[in-house]
This record gives C-alpha cells, structure tokens and sequence, in this order.
C-alpha cells in the first residue's frame, strides 16, 4: 500500500493530490473525484489538528470499484462529535462509502471512490435529465455532463495562462470547479453551463490570488492592486492619455499613498526571468552577472591584505589610510600630521615593508 509523509501545511493538498495521482489507475473522471476528496482531507487536517506538524497518505488499491485513500495522524483528544469537519454533502455525493476511525491516540480519516456507472446514458438526453438522473446514479451521469462541458474548463484556463500558474494546475482547477459545479447545481439556478463557466471562473481567480504572485502580499493590497489596474485602463481611455496617481485616487476614493502602494505591489505579481534578454542591450541579466566584475576580482587577496594591516600600529595604520584610501599627497599627509614630508616618506616605507613582511610570512 503506497503512502507518503506529508506536512501539514497549505501547499501539501497539491503534492497529495499528483501522489494519488501517481499510484492510482483511475479514468480521467475518478481523478478529478478523487482530487475534491483528497483536497477535502488535507483540509481537514488543517481545519480541526491545526497543532500536528504532519499526517500520513495512503493509497489502497481495492478493487475494480476504485480505491481507498486515508490520512492518518495523532490526535489524542475525543472526536467532537461533527465527523471532525469533513464536508459531508460533498463526500456524500462522490464517495461510495467514507469513514473515519480513532483509537484515541490516532485518527484516520478515509474515503473509497463510487463504482463507475453502468447505466446508458443517451445522447439526446439534455442536461436537466441528466441533472434529474444524478440522483439515482451519480457516476454515469456525472461523468456524462463532465464530458459535455469538458471543454468549457478547458477555454476558461486557457484565458489564464502566462499569469505565474503552471497550465496542468489551470486545468486541474477548472475541472474540479466543473465538477463542484454539478454537485451543487440546483435548477432553480438557470442552466447549467453559466452556472459552471462562473464557478470555475471564480475558482480560478481564488488560485491565482493564493499563489499567483511572486512575492506575497496581503489580500487587501492585491485586490486594491487590481482595482488600480483597471481604474488605469479605464481613465487611460477616457482622458487619451495615462492616468497620474492624483487621478487615480480620486477616481477610486483612495489617497495617492494607498494608490502608489498598490502600483508598488504590482510589480510583486511576477518575477522577471535572469534569462530574458534585455531589449537595449540583448544580455540577460545572467550574462551580466556572468561578465567579471571589478570590485569582485582579487578578493581573497584583498581580505589577506586587510587582516595583514590591522596587526600594524595605530600610527602606521593611518598613514597608510590616508594614503591609499583618502588618496592624500605626502605633502598633505605632513600637513595633516605637522610633520615633514621626508618624514612622511619613511613613515610610509616603514609601513610598506612591515605589510610586506607581514604577508610574506603567511604566504610561506
């Protein structure tokens, strides 16, 4: 029975999503249950042992009737009475059976996926019946809509590719939400596919706003972000030339410091590639961290020669500073010190060969 240590941290419902994934032989319709199922207990776990660090996953390969997938992990406290916090309508309706089991040090939490359909499902029949039919056999039927307006998740990701996304995660997203949709659909709604084009939709835009930007940022500031973005086509439009922030704000009902902000915070949405070449100059930032810098050049040596005049005197120390480094003529060194410049000269030498005496002994 495969299984995976994960930790109980937000990104893990993903990686148990592609390991269930990879040990399962399921059609393309039990991956996208199996997918809501999994996210649903990763999410548990989060919801009600907020305190465990991280939770087993397993897989079970039964049957023809699917599989088994479990989280297990400690919870020495009694069940609260509320099934800990799975969503029930949703299990309910996927699942051909869930469970959970606790010995009072350890919880787990299962599910075994429904037995695809048998029932002929005609292609004259129209959504609604199919709709009415989901009742008596979800499978079949689900996964005849599923296949209907598959391409509906389809177009809808393909509008938010290039966003920061990797495009199987796009389409995975916009499946499940094509798939929540029809658990939910009630015909009192319309017809079934603008309900399920806005629920992916929305979906989406929950996705890109939770992982899309580079750099994170608060939700409020994103948002703001994106009221800033449209507020700026919109006046660019209207005035026939960019907006100035001034403009904006007052458009918006926000100040120029929460309008600068939010310009600000854009340019976290996506990182620029090293290798992306330059339009000026056709070098990438990687060629240019390539080329030998200067400043970069001999450092060793000059750390050696650092290490080597901080054991001088004080007083050779300063002669040496003001020569080299405040680049002083010996003459305004004699100023400075109310000395001679002959005197200068020999103090200089001194320190000279002392460095070099010092130097020479620890290259040797």
């Amino acid at each position: 029975m495969p299984a995976i240590e994960l930790p109980n941290a937000p990104d893990s419902a993903g990686a148990a999503r592609r390991f269930v994934r990879a040990n399962a032989r399921l059609d393309s319709m039990r991956h996208t249950e199996a997918d809501l199922l999994v996210t649903e207990l990763v999410t548990n776990v989060a919801n009600h042992a907020a305190d465990v660090p991280t939770f087993s996953l397993s897989v079970d390969l039964q049957d023809a009737a699917g599989m088994r997938v479990g989280i297990q992990h400690p919870f020495p406290r009694p069940i609260d009475g509320k099934e800990v916090g799975i969503g029930h309508t949703l299990v309910e309706r996927i699942a051909r059976k869930w469970g959970h089991e606790h010995d009072g040090e350890q919880l787990s939490v299962w599910f075994v996926l429904r037995r695809p359909g048998t029932a002929a499902v005609s292609p004259d029949a129209d959504d609604e019946e199919l709709l009415d039919r989901m009742a008596h056999d979800p499978a079949s039927y689900s996964d005849e809509l599923i296949r209907r307006h598959s391409d509906l998740a389809t177009a809808i990701a393909r509008r938010y590719r290039r966003k920061g996304i990797d495009d199987d995660d796009l389409e995975q997203v916009a499946h499940m939400a094509l798939l929540k949709a029809i658990q939910r659909f009630d015909k009192s709604l319309g017809s079934l596919r603008p309900y399920a084009a806005v629920t992916i939709s929305g979906e989406l835009k929950k996705l890109l706003r939770d992982k899309g930007w580079a750099v994170r940022v608060p939700r409020s500031l994103q948002e703001r972000s994106l009221q800033v973005s449209r507020a700026t086509g919109a006046l660019t439009q209207s005035l026939k030339r960019p907006p100035n922030a001034n403009e904006i704000a007052l458009h918006l009902d926000l100040s120029e410091e929460e309008v600068s902000e939010a310009i600000d915070a854009a340019g976290a949405y996506s990182a620029a590639s090293i290798d992306r070449p330059a339009e000026e100059t056709g070098l990438s930032l990687l060629d240019r961290l390539e080329e030998s810098d200067p400043g970069l050049l001999n450092v060793e040596e000059r750390l050696a020669v650092e290490e080597a005049i901080a054991l001088l005197p004080d007083r050779q120390q300063h002669i040496l500073d003001l020569r080299f480094n405040e680049d002083l003529t010996q003459s305004e060194i004699a100023e400075i010190l109310n000395i001679s410049q002959m005197h200068v000269s020999r103090l200089l030498a001194d320190a000279v060969g002392a460095l070099r005496d010092t130097l020479t002994e620890e290259l040797h």
